[in-house]
């Protein structure tokens, strides 16, 4: 079943906007017909995965990667985690620690790195070794809600030890197929605002030159906003950058690759260096250098953080290229009734040359990985497991994808399709407080902090036969379609963005896989960390150069820098590193 509609956005967009940023990262039937085994925690795991918590209430360490919050969780969900387990959570977020690395060294040197643990896959297999988590094996499949995702969490833990135990549950799982993507847009495609396209007479765009000369008359024919303020056609930002400049990993997917630290993984299955001037990684530097040339790159870019450029130039109408199909949602957000009834927003527009790099839905899990410290006494180990048990329950993942029954949302009598509430909005937005029965305050205050879930959002409720996200559910669906969309299904013959990328070969999609890869040693650590530096700093260089010339030197000198630093070693080990990902993608098959 696919469920790529056109989605009709307004209510659903904000939602969507609140929770894509608090859960980034990126979608019928169960797969697998697992067993829930002879459940002798019965009594404390309920259907929905979790009962009335008798007794003291627990405060438990969480130690979280993929939070941007710490402290304890308080507001509505952390009311509710209380009352139904007796747990409260203290969350312990390296990414605000301000040295990540010396949080995580110094809690692994104590022997307690948390009593919940959630990690990226390589850190997850070390603190194992470590003897820092907990085996699971002989309660899992006691919890009738993570039984149904068993072929998923055995498909992980096969790659722990001797693969015959259960140490950790994947982040982000599905139940649709390792093979599917759900969603109706791609996740990294270009993306203009339909207004500005159309008023151009909607051209014909053969290639990113093509794409340069359309975004060059938008910001000649609307140089400022409506409020007067000056808007470019392209707007980056910094604080995001890892291994390479983020922006240009994300869009070099456009033309069939991904960047995976010092190599590019094909949508073909093939490999070759992030600096192989055939690749994507230098195509798109190319592209942005030549979009800089143009005056169309916000001068911002290389001092501003992604808030800034969330907040005052993509909410307020002052960039027209987009890539992240999430990006489009926060477009909408301060767009009227009028604006939409326009034609106003954002969507896909094809390039002719595209080959897009597309990952399949999380199925096995997107790289993290939940689990229990080894310290955890009998009776919080039980608590804890009733907890994953409900996150993976209908109940708890509508909790922390779609906020409160009743609130958020309506359920259907007999139908029990999930319908958005008219003050949905207003929750989300922070404009009216939440009722008293749920803590009053303000909705988002009170959010799940942990930031990363059991399963996805693209995982199929079982109740209703519909997606989590709130953007698929047919009672969004059937709402009169923004007049974007009433356009771009005339004009291009499609319901969706995606059905017309796969239709005209534009789209390419990779089997979803959650491999374990190998740590790196010292030696390469170093060298990783000091080529991505060189990497980041050359490339906003070249993004900015003055001329040809300069572009070209600057390319020709970061060759020469990494060569000097060990490039081709940490080149052999990614390679031999990710070719394991190539080949689960072939047996996935």
């Amino acid at each position: 079943m696919k469920w790529r509609r056109t989605i009709s956005l307004g209510l659903a967009a904000a939602m969507t906007a609140s929770t894509v940023l608090a859960g980034c990262g990126g979608d019928s039937g169960a797969n697998g017909n697992a067993s829930s085994g002879d459940n002798k925690n019965q009594t404390a795991a309920t259907e929905e995965g979790g009962s009335q918590a008798s007794g003291d209430v627990t405060t438990i360490e969480v130690y979280d990667v993929a939070a941007n919050y710490q402290g304890m969780q308080a507001g509505w969900f952390g009311d509710l985690v209380k009352e139904k387990f007796g747990l409260e959570l203290n969350i312990f977020a390296p990414n605000t620690s301000g040295d990540a690395a010396a949080l995580y060294q110094t809690r692994c040197s104590s022997g307690k790195l948390g009593d919940i643990i959630l990690l990226d896959n390589a850190d997850y297999l070390d603190c194992v070794d470590a003897g820092l988590v907990m085996d699971i094996t002989d309660d899992i499949w006691n919890y009738p809600n993570l039984a149904e995702y068993k072929t998923q969490i055995e498909a992980f833990n096969a790659q722990v030890g001797d693969g015959s135990k259960i140490w950790g549950i994947p982040t982000e799982m599905t139940n649709t197929s390792p093979e599917t993507y759900s969603q109706s847009t791609p996740f990294s495609a270009p993306c203009l605002p339909w207004d500005y396209y159309k008023e151009l007479g909607c051209p014909e765009l053969k290639n990113l030159d093509d794409l340069l000369d359309v975004l060059e008359q938008m910001q000649k024919a609307h140089p400022t906003n409506d409020a007067g303020d000056k808007a470019y056609a392209i707007s980056l930002w910094k604080d995001w950058d890892g291994f390479g400049m983020e922006n240009i990993c994300q869009t070099a997917k456009w033309y069939g690759q991904e960047v995976n630290q010092s190599v590019l993984i094909g949508n073909d299955n093939s490999m070759m260096p992030l600096i192989d001037e055939n690749g994507a990684y230098y195509k798109m530097l190319e592209f942005f250098f030549k979009a800089n040339q143009r005056g169309l790159i916000d001068p911002d870019s290389s001092v501003q953080d992604w808030t800034t450029t969330d907040e005052q130039k993509l909410r307020a109408y002052r960039k027209y290229l987009l890539w992240y199909n999430w990006e489009m949602n926060l477009a909408d957000i301060n767009l009227s009734d009028e604006d939409k009834a326009a034609g106003k927003g954002f969507v896909n527009v094809p390039v002719e040359d595209l080959n897009i790099y597309q990952v399949a839905d999380s199925y096995y899990g997107s790289g993290r990985v939940w689990g229990i410290g080894s310290g955890v006494d009998d009776a919080t180990k039980e608590k804890i497991m009733q907890l994953f048990d409900w996150m993976a329950s209908p109940e708890g993942i509508s909790y922390m994808w779609d906020g409160i029954a009743g609130v958020n949302y309506t359920i259907e009598e007999g139908t029990g399709r999930y319908a958005q509430t008219d003050d949905s909005l207003a929750y989300v937005a922070g404009k009216k407080n939440l009722p008293d029965e749920w803590g009053g305050g303000l909705y988002n205050d009170g959010t799940c902090k942990l930031n990363q879930y059991i399963v996805s959002n693209m995982a199929v409720n079982p109740n209703n036969n519909e997606p989590y996200s709130m953007s698929y559910w047919s009672t969004n669906l059937e709402k009169p379609k923004d007049q974007r969309y009433v356009d771009w299904i005339e004009k291009y013959g499609t319901d969706t963005q995606t059905e017309y990328f796969e239709e005209n070969g534009l789209l390419k999609t990779v089997a979803n896989v959650n491999v374990v890869l190998e740590s790196d040693t010292t030696d390469i650590a170093l060298i990783r960390s000091q080529c991505g530096k060189e990497i980041t700093n050359a490339s906003w260089k070249m993004v900015f150069a003055a001329d040809q010339a300069e572009f070209d030197a600057l390319w020709e000198n970061l060759k020469e820098t990494l060569t000097g630093i060990g490039w081709d070693d940490l080149v052999t080990f990614d390679m031999e590193k990710y070719q394991k990902v190539i080949d689960a993608r072939k047996a996935a098959k």
